[in-house]
């Protein structure tokens, strides 16, 4: 458990996990400005939090006419090969999928390959969906990428991508990658019942970060039969920031059981 003096480092990491719990609220936020891309058109899922795809390439100076986003695919910035494939997409252009999938076939860095992977599917590209479901099983990879991964799998109400993030959740050895996992499993589409047993496994995690993901998403989740569970972490919990977020989950949870 957390002591007194590591209190202070507990609450400056809070902010990361602000980030993570809106993550959940809005199904799907970029960490960066190319990573994961998800167009505006695609529903559940919100615009990029800092510029559109057409700002980016022009911070670029790549014009945004079919031959010059296709040749961006091929540019050595990896920012502008996502943007470039995640403007063609927006622009509905099928024509450009075999070069989406060429281009992510032949991608060597992860990030950049889910990404356009990611682009490719909003295309209707069975192929990128399966390259996105072997790179989220793949531990060889960093695991935010995989992550990623596991989103677009999601909206697209495939399961296949799960036992990924909860393996990502018990197991990876940054919290705050724990922690961004039981938000991930929440939003994960379809998987709600068993998002609730990754939150409530979390609740025991060494780590305060995850347990406050833990407790936020069971509340967040209305996972009323879990207060039991809650009572029991919040009377071993000696992390008194980790406390308020379970006795905030608890007050919630049994609000929302007596108005069932």
């Amino acid at each position: 458990m957390v002591t007194e003096g590591s209190t202070g480092s507990v609450r400056r990491r809070l902010g990361m996990l602000a980030v993570a719990t809106l993550l959940m609220a809005t199904s799907i936020v970029a960490r960066a400005q190319v990573a994961p891309l998800a167009p505006r058109w695609l529903a559940g899922t919100p615009p990029p939090p800092v510029e559109t795809f057409a700002a980016g390439l022009e911070r670029h100076h790549i014009a945004l006419t079919e031959s010059a986003l296709l040749a961006a695919l091929q540019n050595p910035d990896g920012e502008v090969r996502s943007l470039a494939a995640a403007q063609l997409a927006a622009m509905d252009d099928h024509p450009a999928l075999k070069e989406i999938v060429r281009a992510f076939q032949d991608e060597r860095d992860p990030q950049v390959q889910v990404n356009l992977a990611g682009a490719a599917t909003w295309l209707g590209s069975r192929l990128g969906v399966e390259q996105l479901e072997l790179m989220c099983r793949d531990v060889n990879i960093p695991s935010a990428v995989r992550l990623d991964a596991t989103r677009y799998v999601s909206n697209k109400h495939l399961a296949t991508c799960f036992p990924a993030v909860r393996g990502i959740a018990k197991t990876d050895q940054d919290a705050t990658i724990r922690a961004q996992a039981v938000v991930v499993a929440a939003s994960y589409r379809g998987q709600a019942d068993k998002a609730q047993v990754v939150a409530a496994q979390a609740l025991a995690d060494v780590d305060p970060i995850v347990r406050i993901a833990a407790a936020d998403t069971l509340r967040l989740l209305r996972a009323t039969n879990e207060v039991p569970n809650l009572d029991r972490a919040l009377r071993s919990e000696g992390d008194e920031t980790v406390r308020e977020h379970l006795r905030q989950a608890v007050r919630v949870l049994r609000l929302a059981g007596t108005t069932k």
